[in-house]
């Protein structure tokens, strides 16, 4: 999160350079966070359950086109995470939830990385660098990209349909039709629906607010929309020729988020006001989230970039989404992931556009704050894998004195108001804590939230019953189960 300028200074050998091992550090450190104990991970949402009883099917019975749970077909989802799942379990000759993980894990390094260049073709190096930072600092990225479900395919091809889009509508390079077309098929595939308000929904707001709605008309637009639903709709017309019922389970599904069933009766699954997602963003993008302030002081001073229009698209990829999803009746948390990229784009480009005081006392009043969390959490971390893991206490203090002496390089830069300095120590750092958090202690409190204590042994169960007699607070804080054990 630094001004352009400050990485997009000096011969263009060096910014490539400089840009490019910014950009390998940032994404080697995400791979961290999301391979560090995935295999391990407890499957305990019912979403990432139904994918693995799905793969399972698929690899068992060897029919890929019919997902099916326990000899049922489930159609309310497109296949193309089942189909993810299975090629992984088949390649890796292992069905168990890391083959189903790995496809969401993959397309979140993906999404950094489209996100960092579509970034830097909007204003340099430094503006990539400074979107991919803001996006791994979301929590909800990692959340999902640790999770084996449909909703990481569908941001990542989302977003790379909208970065198609852009490209293809600001160069006039029409040999990216077909990327277009496949992109947007693929996202289809990923989660029907969703498509037409994430992609289709910003692409027709944007045309109509430039004028240029007549270019919907040009062949080779109408040529990459038609493959995109030829991908998109070949697998629902194989379906509905071969599964009974097909048809109305398909049209049931397409009506429910508007509010209705089948029969046109109010039978929204998860009615929420239409207010929903002012308290579910903020959440969801946490910490990143204390940029919204700017971002939305940026939209309105712009008017959302009424005279640059590749950053009014990028705008568009978040704004129409959350709009959208705002008035329909049924309302998930998860809907919010397919606007975070957007959103990382608007951050970066409102950080670049502040004037160098207000990033002076942003650095001082953000900055400083999250290095000193980032201090106590280096803390505590260091007692949970010395109180509850028993690791060596030199390899505790080892990496402790590491990570805390990036989060106090840091502080340093933030207290003298250097934006760029705080985000090169504070971003790797941030992302070796969550690493461990949600890695290993998270791991730890989501295995025994589900299995108890029955697979600890004698000492851990001994540990976990000590730190819970004299330090309660601190499994508190891990949300770890306190002297429970289902199973004896």
């Amino acid at each position: 999160m630094t001004h352009d300028s400050e990485l997009d200074s000096g011969p263009w050998y060096r910014r490539r350079l400089g840009g490019g091992l910014c950009a390998a550090v940032l994404l080697i450190a995400m791979s961290g966070v999301l391979f560090l104990n995935l295999r391990e991970e407890p499957v305990a949402r019912s979403s990432e359950k139904r994918c693995l009883s799905v793969v399972h099917s698929m690899v068992r019975s060897g029919d890929w086109m019919v997902p099916r749970i326990q000899g049922q077909a489930r159609l309310q989802k497109p296949p193309l995470m089942y189909w993810a799942g299975a090629a992984t379990a088949s390649l890796l000759d292992d069905t168990s939830a890391f083959a189903v993980r790995l496809p969401s894990a993959l397309a979140t390094l993906a999404l950094v990385a489209l996100v960092i260049a579509w970034g830097a073709s909007l204003g340099g190096i430094g503006r990539g660098l400074a979107a991919g930072a803001v996006i791994v600092a979301m929590y909800q990225l990692t959340a999902s990209g640790r999770r084996g479900d449909a909703e990481m395919l569908l941001a990542f091809f989302c977003a790379a349909t909208l970065f198609a889009f852009d490209r293809l509508h600001f160069t006039r390079r029409h040999a990216l039709l077909p990327l277009l077309g496949l992109l947007a098929g693929l996202a289809l595939l990923s989660k029907a629906t969703a498509v037409f308000v994430v992609v289709l929904l910003p692409i027709l707001v944007f045309l109509a607010l430039e004028g240029e709605l007549r270019r919907l008309r040009e062949p080779g637009l109408l040529g990459a929309i038609a493959l995109a639903f030829a991908i998109g709709i070949a697998w629902y017309v194989a379906i509905v020729a071969r599964v009974p019922g097909a048809f109305e389970s398909l049209w049931q599904d397409l009506v429910l988020p508007l509010g209705f069933s089948s029969e046109f009766g109010v039978d929204a699954k998860h009615y929420q006001p239409v207010w929903y997602y002012l308290t579910v963003l903020p959440r969801r993008a946490a910490p990143a989230s204390v940029l919204l302030p700017i971002v939305l002081w940026r939209l309105w001073t712009t008017r959302v970039y009424r005279d640059d229009p590749r950053m009014r698209f990028a705008a568009l990829g978040f704004v129409a989404p959350f709009v959208a999803f705002s008035l329909l009746p049924q309302k998930q948390a998860h809907y919010t992931l397919v606007m975070l990229p957007s959103l990382a784009l608007l951050c970066a480009e409102s950080l670049a556009a502040l004037a160098p005081r207000a990033r002076f006392w942003l650095a001082r009043g953000l900055g400083a704050p999250f290095a000193l969390a980032g201090i106590a959490a280096t803390a505590l971390l260091a007692l949970y894998f010395h109180w509850l893991e028993a690791r060596p206490l030199a390899l505790i203090v080892l990496a402790s004195l590491v990570v805390g002496g990036l989060f106090a390089v840091a502080l340093v830069a933030a207290l003298r108001g250097r934006l760029a300095g705080f985000a090169l120590a504070a971003v790797p750092a941030f992302l070796l804590v969550l690493a461990l958090q949600r890695g290993v202690a998270m791991v730890r409190a989501q295995t025994i939230e589900v299995d108890g204590l029955t697979h600890l042994t004698i000492d851990e169960r001994e540990r976990l019953y000590r730190v819970s007699r004299e330090q309660p607070w601190f499994l508190d804080l891990f949300q770890l189960a306190r002297e429970r054990d289902n199973g004896g």
